[in-house]
């Protein structure tokens, strides 16, 4: 019977992992809309998500969206092309791409974000790292959208990341200063101020202040992540500033 039992166990072990072993074949592999629903089915097991499951999560996500993004690029600047040589055709068969993609982008994104608010988040409340790190990414999905959504959508999406930001940022209050998880949030929301809120004033504040603190508070060499996102928001700040 004890056997039994431990047999049983270690199946249910299997069984629990098999999403994220899964996940990582996937990734391997660069099947990375594979890769997505793998980890949106670890999500769905509603156990909360440890330190690796929770890297492979974001990356999933980040790599289908990617994929299209870049996609994107290049259908605008061929409908640009066929509009430029007034091929009427070839312009409405590029738009329609762009249109496809842009649907399929809007599709990750409301997916990221339903994971994130049906569970994840909450799941975090009691873990700092945990929670600035899935609101920066709610807000980074957020941001994704009012890149490219238009009207009320965009202004909704653009709603979106300044409340998720901003409760990033309110989370992130207990982590040290030189915190990557920190730092990142910092960064992001700085970036999403000025790119998509044409708000370089507040831009240059919150890159500013992060900046700042971390070195007022610094005691310890920082992490290679910490200085490499500190590099990138000081090149942010001269490139603002300079305008």
């Amino acid at each position: 019977q004890k056997r039994q039992w431990q047999e049983e166990a270690a199946r249910g072990a299997m069984a629990e992992s098999r999403s994220v072993v899964l996940a990582k074949v996937a990734e391997r592999a660069e099947l990375f809309d594979d890769m997505k629903d793998f980890m949106k089915e670890r999500v769905a097991e509603m156990r909360p998500l440890n330190r690796e499951e929770r890297d492979l999560f974001s990356a999933a996500f980040k790599n289908c969206f990617s994929m299209r993004r870049n996609s994107l690029r290049v259908a605008v600047q061929r409908e640009k092309e066929e509009s430029d040589d007034r091929n009427e055709a070839g312009q409405n068969l590029a738009a329609g791409f762009v249109t496809k993609v842009e649907a399929e982008m809007e599709y990750i994104c409301n997916e990221a974000i339903k994971q994130l608010d049906d569970f994840l988040i909450a799941t975090a409340e009691h873990d700092p790292e945990e929670k600035t790190f899935f609101l920066k990414m709610k807000g980074d999905y957020y941001r994704y959208l009012a890149e490219f959504a238009e009207g009320e959508m965009q202004a909704n999406a653009a709603h979106g990341a300044v409340q998720s930001y901003s409760d990033g940022m309110q989370a992130c209050q207990q982590l040290d200063p030189f915190h990557p998880v920190r730092l990142a949030t910092a960064l992001n929301f700085s970036v999403f101020q000025h790119e998509v809120m044409s708000n370089t004033d507040e831009a240059i504040a919150i890159a500013g202040h992060a900046i700042a603190f971390a070195e007022q508070n610094l005691t310890v060499p920082p992490s290679r992540d910490a200085a490499l996102t500190m590099q990138l928001m000081q090149e942010n700040l001269d490139l603002w500033t300079s305008q």
